[in-house]
């Protein structure tokens, strides 16, 4: 066993003993506590569902309409001048809706170029600096009771356009 898979085996039991000895102090009733942000936890999900179950519908409408395809084709030119491969560009379209379909293109990228190629490490370069910017907005949004979103969605984009970009120059600037 490596060094830190032995850390964190004796690590994670301390942690959790740590954070229970001033529980075990604490006039609070706990488990009521607990039963309270667990009904908490529950009503939020609840509350989360439509949302979810709408958002989950619009990406693979997305999807199986080929409009991701057609998005891609479009920006194929600019994403050349910028230096983004075409082989990207699907990812590129399909990160900020959904995280398990740019999860399965990194996958295929990964198997079809490999892992330690340009195209390899700029596609996990992207993976780590995005995110699924609709998702969040969505559900973030629809938790906290937000009916006028203003300029976030916009700005999500705009400086995940950016992190997309600069990432392309991280990863030129440290190839090999």
């Amino acid at each position: 066993m490596n060094i830190l898979a032995t850390a964190s085996f004796i690590l994670v039991p301390l942690v959790l003993v740590a954070a229970s000895i001033p529980m075990l102090f604490s006039k609070k009733p706990l488990f009521d506590c607990f039963v309270d942000g667990a009904r908490d936890g529950m009503h939020s999900g609840v509350k989360l569902l439509p949302t979810l179950v709408g958002l989950m519908t619009a990406v693979a409408m997305f999807s199986a309409s080929g409009a991701a395809q057609v998005i891609a084709d479009l920006l194929q030119s600019p994403m050349n001048w910028l230096g983004v491969p075409s082989e990207l560009i699907g990812l590129l379209v399909i990160r900020p809706v959904s995280g398990s379909g740019s999860t399965a293109l990194l996958a295929e990228t990964f198997e079809q170029y490999g892992t330690d190629s340009f195209i390899g490490s700029l596609a996990s370069v992207i993976m780590a600096s995005s995110d699924t910017v609709i998702y969040i907005c969505a559900v973030y949004f629809s938790s906290a009771g937000v009916k006028k979103t203003r300029y976030a969605l916009p700005a999500a984009f705009i400086t995940m356009v950016f992190s997309m970009i600069f990432a392309g120059v991280v990863v030129r600037l440290f190839e090999f």
